[in-house]
């Protein structure tokens, strides 16, 4: 008996330092997670990756990032009366949201008080659909080439007398555009308006121009076949970049080339895309980067009598 009492008193201390050494141990595990949570914490936000110090809890960190990100958006939403009430919807990108808009709600097309007379597909979708469709530029050289060869047509859509005057060597002609035709009133309502504002005798669509470019080619059979190089005067481009060559050759964004530079020859090409040609590309640089070039030209007194296919 005494025995057991004297096992019972040594066992007791022993036991009593094991619970404490656990209850250490425990404290300073809490300790360090406690000291590692109050470190630098990650967290996200509408600007990116950031970091959160001073013992800041991640939920209040959360908190901090949405009441900002709010902050930043009403800012951003709301600049004061006289900008919410003047400026807002005249800036570029106002103006561009609502003209995407409208022309989206027309079907693509552009609204006129002329309707069908006047009736045309708005750049911004010619431009979108052009680029989507991945539409080649050739270079005058090659272009010249494939032309002399047999292997492509040149279609000139310029109006017919800039064609009388000169062409490239070889080329059909399908204007796509004409002068205003008929003598009703809103035919002289916009002479008048382009006597107004331009120089230049007005213009209108030509009905005609996807069937002077199929006789071009040859006949329906040959729209999915025969490479049309299509061309006007300047060009254009659907680049919405410029480009610094050399040694240090790099892009460069241009704002004032959201859409890339319109031309005929653009317009002309997505006219025929649109009427089933598959075969199409346009001359970069246009005529007049083709005569700058001097590659032979000729007109209508020396052109032979088929190589015109007037609208």
């Amino acid at each position: 008996m005494a025995m057991a009492l004297v096992q019972e008193r040594a066992w007791k201390p022993s036991c009593c330092c094991s619970l404490l050494q656990q209850s250490r141990v425990h404290q300073s595990l809490q300790k360090g997670k406690k000291e590692e949570n109050n470190k630098i914490q990650y967290c996200s936000s509408k600007e990116g990756k950031k970091f959160v110090r001073s013992g800041a809890t991640r939920a209040q960190a959360e908190e901090k990032n949405v009441v900002k990100q709010r902050d930043e958006e009403s800012s951003s939403s709301s600049r004061g009366w006289f900008y919410d009430k003047f400026v807002a919807e005249n800036t570029m990108e106002a103006k561009l949201a609502k003209f995407k808009g409208d022309v989206a709600a027309r079907g693509g097309y552009v609204g006129s008080w002329f309707q069908d007379s006047f009736k045309y597909t708005a750049w911004v979708e010619v431009h979108r659909k052009l680029t989507e469709r991945d539409l080649q530029s050739l270079e005058c050289q090659e272009a010249c080439k494939l032309a002399k060869s047999g292997e492509a047509i040149l279609l000139d859509c310029r109006e017919s007398p800039e064609f009388v005057a000169e062409h490239a060597e070889g080329a059909f002609s399908a204007p796509l555009f004409r002068q205003i035709q008929g003598d009703d009133t809103k035919a002289n309502l916009r002479r008048l308006g382009y006597a107004l504002l331009t120089n230049f005798a007005g213009t209108e669509r030509n009905p005609a121009f996807v069937q002077a470019a199929v006789t071009a080619v040859g006949g329906e059979k040959n729209k999915k076949s025969k490479l049309v190089i299509v061309y006007c005067a300047i060009g254009g481009t659907l680049d919405t970049f410029v480009e610094r060559k050399g040694a240090k050759a790099k892009k460069f964004k241009d704002p004032e080339r959201l859409f890339g530079r319109q031309s005929r020859s653009l317009k002309a090409a997505y006219e025929l895309l649109e009427a089933g040609f598959t075969n199409v590309v346009h001359l970069k640089g246009g005529f007049n980067q083709w005569t700058h070039l001097q590659l032979p030209t000729a007109t209508t007194t020396t052109a032979a009598q088929g190589s015109t296919a007037q609208g």
